[in-house]
């Protein structure tokens, strides 16, 4: 009974061990990615996070860690991809819905091809891209407030309210439009029937 017990004690504290080392190993990986992330290398800061995730894809920090380096280097698809696995394993983890609906943002503005300067007013978008710009704005706009409602004393509050003004105004702008060109399409499309 004591050669059990005895295995039992040794299988008990390796395992233990060798969790609290991986453990280790993935904070150490995390913390050195933070600091080259803060040193605005934040293509080695996804490399040491892809490292840490293969040791734990359980932490919903380092998934966090990992959406913000994306960001930082305009990978806006993954940044998604990781943010949605933060609130998959943290759903009240705040700070990812923010950072959900900034990268959703940037997403939207370059299916306009303009993510850089804004939506510019001189140019002629196709309908299909005002339509999935103000699909992809209208979600964006529901994860600020989503943020805004959970985070009730956010720093950021108005600058993410002039965010929700500023696209809620782009999103009415291409409405109107896409309702002319679809008037003036139904239009054309009546006079070629009166012709034949």
């Amino acid at each position: 009974m004591k050669k059990i017990l005895l295995l039992f004690t040794i299988l008990f504290v390796s395992v233990m061990t060798t969790a609290c080392i991986n453990n280790l190993a993935v904070q150490e990986l995390n913390n050195k990615a933070v600091k080259y992330m803060d040193s605005g290398d934040s293509e080695t800061a996804i490399c040491r996070l892809k490292s840490s995730l293969d040791l734990d894809d359980e932490i919903y920090q380092t998934h966090y860690n990992l959406a913000i380096a994306y960001n930082n280097v305009e990978k806006y698809e993954e940044a998604v991809i990781e943010l949605n696995k933060v609130l998959e394993l943290k759903p009240d983890f705040y700070d990812a819905i923010y950072s959900l609906a900034v990268a959703k943002e940037a997403l939207a503005l370059k299916l306009l091809e303009d993510s850089n300067i804004g939506i510019d007013k001189n140019v002629n978008y196709t309908a299909e891209q005002m339509t999935d710009f103000n699909n992809k704005a209208s979600e964006v706009i529901d994860l600020y407030n989503k943020y805004l409602v959970k985070k009730i004393n956010a720093e950021e509050t108005d600058q993410i309210n002039e965010r929700i003004k500023e696209l809620n105004s782009q999103i009415k702008e291409f409405t109107m439009k896409l309702e002319s060109t679809t008037a003036v399409e139904s239009t054309a499309s009546e006079d070629i029937s009166i012709e034949e």
